[in-house]
């Protein structure tokens, strides 16, 4: 029995396409085809193959005919090219069972491990003699960014960053404190095996326009535990204090606000600074990373000895450990979201009352 991984799941197969998860076309990467079939290195149309307990057989097997590229995370281009049959660095495939169709792109290894943003493909066409070869029995780190590909983090600068091309050393635009170094940056991919066991991991995905005009500028998907600020009268008549943090979670079913139940692989990304900050992403304001006890038992040990390491005082300083404002949880925070949208009122917006 052989096993094929990073299978890249896609809506449709079509030739001059444009693949990312914000046109809505790239689903995610499925890992474990198993097959008895796949043993002579060779995909052939009508092999099986076991993905998930499901069994699937290959309708449709095409190859590039002029080059595409796959577009990771940090703005890498990586080209795809028309190449001989016995060793291509990419194949399509089509396959169904009796219930469903599904469509794949499959990388070769060669790419190594690859955090995908985008795919475009050029032509393509139907492989000669209905099979092919591809190496892809190594399980490489192969995932389309959720959270942070398309997340815009606003630097000292005035200018946006993808959150995933943050550097160490870089400065970060702050609510209060202004421009902020880096300190780190960490993080933690969620498989949908894992997900579809742990459902309480799904991002939550928060549309434009749902927490004030224009806020967030656009669509955010973000961690369920992950703060965003709370900017509001009723917030100060409840607390008595104008501006709150909030997870995610409770803000569910506000404006469109829901959790994301199509995502696959996730990789939610953290950023450290001196202190917990509010920072801009997307337009929205959100927190960076509160490196309390909840915050590093979540990270795990071998994580925070990588932060000690670049910050020996990291575990003990202070300003690691205060919020950057009131931390409202549970029901209270639950209580919050439903009066906001009971009395159609902001979320958070200077101009909302």
């Amino acid at each position: 029995m052989a096993t094929i991984f990073d299978l890249i799941e896609v809506t449709y197969i079509s030739q001059h396409t444009t693949y990312s998860q914000a046109n809505g076309n790239l689903l995610g990467v499925a890992d474990g085809a198993v097959s008895s079939e796949f043993d002579d290195g060779e995909f052939d149309e009508r092999d099986v193959f076991v993905l998930d307990g499901v069994a699937y057989r290959i309708d449709l097997i095409q190859e590039p005919s002029s080059s595409g590229r796959f577009t990771a995370a940090d703005g890498t281009n990586l080209s795809f090219d028309p190449q001989s049959e016995s060793n291509l660095d990419v194949i399509f495939l089509t396959v169904s069972n009796a219930s469903e169709t599904r469509h794949f792109i499959l990388p070769s290894d060669r790419y190594g491990d690859l955090k995908i943003a985008e795919i475009r493909t050029g032509e393509l066409t139907d492989v000669g003699g209905s099979d092919a070869a591809l190496v892809s029995t190594r399980n490489d780190d192969v995932s389309v960014v959720c959270f942070c590909a398309g997340t815009k983090i606003r630097l000292g600068n005035g200018s946006d960053i993808a959150v995933e091309a943050l550097k160490i050393g870089d400065d970060v635009e702050t609510l209060d404190r202004g421009a902020q170094t880096v300190r780190w940056v960490g993080g933690r991919s969620v498989p949908v095996t894992t997900m579809l066991r742990y459902p309480k991991l799904r991002p939550v995905f928060i549309p434009s326009g749902a927490l004030g005009p224009n806020v967030p500028e656009h669509d955010l998907y973000v961690s369920p535990q992950h703060r965003v600020l709370v900017r509001s009268r009723i917030a100060g008549r409840m607390f008595e204090t104008d501006e709150v943090l909030i997870a995610a979670k409770h803000l569910v079913g506000v404006n469109g606000i829901r959790t994301d139940q199509s995502a696959w692989n996730v990789t939610y990304l953290h950023v450290l600074l001196d202190h917990h900050e509010i920072l801009l992403a997307n337009g929205a304001f959100c927190e960076s990373l509160l490196l309390g006890p909840q915050g590093q038992r979540s990270l795990g040990a071998q994580t925070m000895k990588e932060i000690a390491h670049l910050l020996s005082v990291v575990r003990d300083h202070p300003s690691c450990h205060a919020s950057a404002r009131p931390l409202i949880q549970g029901r209270r925070a639950r209580r919050l979201a439903q009066r906001h949208l009971r009395n159609r009122k902001c979320l958070c917006h200077p101009g909302c009352a």
